[in-house]
């Protein structure tokens, strides 16, 4: 990024800011404050109409040796620190999208460090890209990890609540012990290489937290994920659409709260 334009998204995202600034310690993170109504078109031009790259998930060695079911790897405080690339309106859109976790699960503190400010302890580094898609590690790593959400591509409200209840600690629905019950994985039709992701886990790995399947979680793939020939990768058995549309279900909620002991 040329020194200018850097320059500019730095103090574009601190003016997003300036009417709270006051309410945190200097070194702190921020609180994510309510969505506004603001219009940003005029400055940054809506992105083109492309499809949105399906996630993939980034596995530790820990979550895959010992799951997460294990209390050690959540979270105390959730907090984020976006790519100094973004510019304005992406960096609403991470604001937004950690606001509706944290009124969905308020027993939790969430935040969001500045660009480019020296971070300690536990947090997700959020990097944006062209071609870097939209995944996640998996539950609580520790120190910093990583974050990928593409722009454009993956800037949507939904899209970054996804990976970010993935950092929280969630696989995908379709990967739940009981997700046989629900629907069939047409293991045919999914691109070579790309099948780990239609991966179920055992009950020794991971829990439903005895919340029922939902074919419309925020979690969940779209029928047609990883698909090599336009055909169907998941089908419900109840004949259901299948896959997120882009809102926190009442089931996403229940799971996170469980997950996290918050009444």
């Amino acid at each position: 990024m040329a020194p200018l334009r850097k320059a500019v998204t730095i103090l574009s995202i601190a003016a997003f800011f300036s009417e709270h600034i006051k309410a945190v310690p200097i070194d702190g993170p921020y609180e994510p404050i309510p969505p506004t109504t603001l219009d940003l078109s005029y400055q940054f031009p809506e992105f083109s109409d492309i499809d949105a790259p399906t996630c993939t998930t980034v596995d530790s060695a820990m979550n895959l040796e010992n799951g997460l079911i294990d209390k050690r790897y959540r979270w105390k405080e959730f907090n984020v620190q976006p790519d100094p690339a973004y510019n304005q309106r992406e960096y609403k859109l991470i604001n937004d999208a950690l606001f509706n976790l944290k009124k969905a699960l308020p027993c939790i503190k969430f935040g969001i460090f500045p660009p480019n400010k020296k971070v300690k302890g536990d947090y997700v580094y959020v990097i944006k890209g062209k071609k870097n898609g939209c995944n996640s590690y998996v539950g609580r790593v520790g120190g910093k990890q990583t974050m990928n959400l593409q722009s454009p591509g993956c800037m949507t409200v939904g899209t970054i609540m996804h990976e970010m209840i993935h950092a929280l600690g969630f696989y995908h629905e379709q990967s739940r012990p009981d997700r046989d019950n629900y629907v069939n994985i047409l293991w045919k039709n999914i691109q070579p290489g790309m099948e780990s992701n239609f991966n179920k886990y055992s009950t020794n790995k991971v829990t439903t937290f005895d919340v029922p399947y939902n074919y419309k979680s925020i979690m969940h793939y779209e029928g047609y994920a990883f698909s090599k020939n336009r055909q169907p990768t998941i089908v419900a058995k109840n004949g259901d659409k299948v896959g997120s549309v882009g809102k926190l279900q009442d089931t996403d909620i229940l799971k996170l709260k469980r997950m996290y002991n918050c009444p």
